[in-house]
């Protein structure tokens, strides 16, 4: 049977679970996804945070953090597999891409017949907690007329990861991974043949 330690201690090998703190050198895959996840989690929430995800974004309407809470990224190894995984809000998407309105046709697969968008129920909350409800009306009508323009939070997350600083740290991670696992590996068989 083939001795497939170099596979392992590649892939997995000293890797302690994920941790939310980047790996200086990472000595494994693993140690890259971990340093993925973390990546991707940062620059999503960067880019809901600074204003990108929701227009004229107010800290008091967007009070529960759903959108940035409701983000997880998880991979595994299954063989010779590694499977990545990005969870999000069910309406992220709603946001990043837009909604068309009844009057305003967007560029969007979604619309308000197709969505489930708590927007509405969150902002007659905030509106009914600061006795604004008459005040409310009009932007509903207007947002269902209307509909809701793409913010792209996420689209650019995407284009970070696939051509940007992402992309550049992730193959600076997969070259230290695979130089110091294999260094390491060597030397452990070099030792065991002494």
């Amino acid at each position: 049977m083939a001795d497939n330690s170099l596979h392992k201690n590649l892939l997995v090998g000293g890797f302690e679970g994920p941790s939310e703190e980047i790996v200086d050198k990472p000595k494994s895959f693993a140690d890259v996804m971990n340093n993925l996840g973390i990546r991707l989690k940062d620059e999503t929430l960067k880019q809901i945070t600074s204003g990108n995800a929701i227009q004229g974004r107010s800290e008091s309407l967007t009070v529960s953090g759903d959108l940035e809470q409701g983000f997880r990224f998880h991979w595994d190894v299954f063989g010779n597999t590694v499977v990545g995984e990005v969870f999000m809000v069910d309406y992220y998407d709603h946001i990043n891409k837009g909604i068309s309105g009844s009057e305003t046709i967007r560029d969007t697969p979604y619309s308000w017949d197709n969505v489930k968008f708590p927007a509405m129920q969150k902002l007659t909350e905030w509106a009914d907690a600061r006795n604004l409800s008459d005040f409310l009306s009009p932007i509903r009508k207007s947002m269902i007329k209307k509909g809701v323009l793409g913010r792209g939070y996420f689209d650019r997350v995407i284009e970070n990861t696939e051509k940007g600083e992402i992309h550049n740290l992730l193959i600076q991670d997969l070259k230290s991974a695979g130089q110091l696992g294999l260094l390491k590996n060597i030397k452990k068989q070099m030792e065991g043949k002494k």
